[in-house]
């Protein structure tokens, strides 16, 4: 047996680094960004859009979504079923999403048949059918999503939250995918009219990550250079703003537990707070044993689980404590969030922000080991307007954060006393406790 004298040292990992893309751009003004990972012979593939959701008309919001929902429905090339059949036929799998600040598809396939599925790719991205048939079959599917979102408590809250947080002439305020009305709204021609004028390549970027080979650069100009759209189309990007406070009762006659949302309007990725943001909400509601889910949690058996959870977008963001209360405690569980919200007397500790830049900087192996990993984190950052260097920077960044400027962050960004609470649950019997507990809460269809 070794003698404890003679066990060898535990040194700290060495540090990690993201890998940089190798970068070109096309003649028609798309770029490229291709991530060698050797091993991965899964290769990731993402077309980001420069379309923010911004751009969609407002009585038809939600067409970005249809539009991208029908890309894979059948091609000029493939028509009808024989597009997804080639698909198949090649292992690739294709999804995709339209967000508030881009739109983008993601490809996974063997790297192995990679040509083959950038010119499938590219030919959903550029000759679409966009049949009416299948509009309308997405438009359905798309309103019952809209019934059922409107249908869940948490999703409710979600909305509700968002809504008063951000003010109403921001398209940020309201649902990615349209609401009932403007998606009821949408018609066959509007769909293909977003295409024409939003799909192009010009401020569009191809993210493809796994066993490259060589041949990379030209397997993606063979599938997208001759992808050209007449004329050019400027693009605005909104910077939403913080509303004023509210605390809103939504009205579910009977539930038994309460969905709450409590903080307010956050900052984004660009901010100089960004690191010390992360780690105070790591320290506050990031972790298992964080302070909100030991007191709410642990100690106090109000929920199954509490989370201060930091969504940024683009400019701005989201910043809020989550969970699901019994109804008969939510103004005690409430009070408690809000004291622990409250830093400024017991400040987050060298502690907590030493586990907190461990577990975010110990995971990135982890989480980047992937083609996918890789590929998903680099679209996101290029749909935030940021390049893949910021995963680096990001990560030095946190390892500067110190108790006191992770403290003054949350102190700034969430002030007890201008917080914004949702509540979705029972109004007959939560109404007057709330009220009478401090949360001068109004009911909100």
């Amino acid at each position: 047996m070794r003698r404890p004298e003679h066990r060898p040292e535990v040194k700290a990992p060495p540090r990690w680094i993201f890998p940089e893309p190798a970068r070109w751009w096309l003649d028609n003004g798309l770029q490229i960004l291709a991530l060698h990972r050797p091993g991965q012979y899964i290769a990731a593939v993402s077309l980001v859009l420069d379309t923010p959701l911004s751009s969609e008309p407002s009585d038809i919001e939600g067409v970005a979504t249809i539009t991208q929902r029908c890309l894979d429905e059948g091609t000029a090339t493939h028509p009808g079923p024989t597009f997804a059949e080639r698909l198949e036929d090649i292992g690739a799998l294709l999804s995709g999403s339209a967000g508030y600040a881009a739109s983008d598809l993601l490809l996974e396939v063997p790297a192995s048949r990679l040509s083959e599925a950038l010119l499938l790719l590219a030919q959903a991205i550029s000759e679409p059918e966009l049949r009416a048939s299948d509009v309308e079959r997405h438009q359905s599917l798309r309103l019952a999503e809209i019934e059922h979102t409107m249908a869940n408590s948490s999703n409710r809250a979600q909305v509700a939250f968002r809504q008063a947080c951000i003010p109403g002439r921001f398209r940020a305020s309201r649902l990615a995918g349209g609401t009932a009305a403007t998606v009821a709204a949408i018609a066959s021609d509007d769909v293909a009219a977003y295409h024409a004028r939003h799909y192009r390549p010009e401020g569009a970027t191809l993210v493809i990550s796994g066993d490259l080979t060589n041949e990379v650069y030209h397997q993606a100009a063979a599938a997208f250079g001759g992808w050209e759209v007449q004329g050019t189309l400027g693009v605005h990007h909104q910077t939403p703003v913080s509303r004023t406070p509210h605390c809103w009762l939504i009205d579910r006659p009977g539930a038994v537990q309460a969905d709450i949302r409590l903080g307010g309007f956050g900052i984004d990725r660009g901010d100089p707070r960004w690191a010390d943001l992360q780690v105070a909400t790591h320290a506050l509601g990031g972790a298992f044993l964080s302070r909100l889910n030991r007191v709410l949690r642990e100690e106090k058996g109000f929920t199954y689980g509490v989370h201060l959870v930091n969504s940024p977008m683009r400019d701005g963001g989201l910043l809020a404590v989550q969970s699901s209360f019994r109804t008969e405690v939510v103004p005690e569980a409430l009070d408690l969030a809000r004291q622990l919200l409250d830093v400024t007397g017991k400040p987050i500790t060298t502690t907590e922000v030493l586990d907190a830049v461990n577990y975010t900087n110990g995971i990135a192996p982890l989480r980047y080991s992937t083609a996918q990993g890789v590929t998903e984190r680099v679209s996101s950052l290029v749909g935030a307007g940021l390049s893949a260097e910021f995963v680096n920077s990001n990560a030095l960044a946190l390892t500067r954060v110190t108790p006191e400027s992770a403290t003054q962050a949350l102190t700034e960004l969430l002030p007890p006393d201008a917080l914004t609470l949702v509540v979705v649950g029972d109004a007959e019997a939560l109404r007057e406790p709330l009220v009478a507990a401090g949360w001068p809460v109004t009911l909100k269809d």
